[in-house]
């Protein structure tokens, strides 16, 4: 599968994810924001790509990906990096 193109994905969903999460660490906690940037945040910037890119999910169904499918990997790799900077700041601190 074209790697490429997942990344593409996986920056457009983030651009809208990214600064909801930021708005809620800043009020919350950074812990609230990596939980937001990893669980509902991927929802919010699904919603913000369907709304506006709509028409770019043809090219990833051509090229083998589901929405599921890229959701999915998102949801993981959001996970993981979620996890990864919550461990670097227990650490730190």
């Amino acid at each position: 599968m074209n790697s490429r193109a997942f990344r593409k994905y996986f920056i457009d969903i983030n651009i809208y994810n990214f600064p909801i999460s930021l708005v809620f660490g800043l009020l919350s906690g950074f812990a609230y924001g990596l939980l937001i940037f990893c669980s509902f945040g991927i929802l919010i910037g699904f919603f913000g790509f369907k709304y506006f890119n709509e028409n770019q999910y043809y090219m990833y169904y051509n090229l083998g990906w589901t929405k599921f499918k890229l959701l999915k990997k998102v949801f993981f790799i959001n996970l993981i990096l979620s996890i990864v900077l919550f461990s670097l700041i227990l650490i730190i601190v």
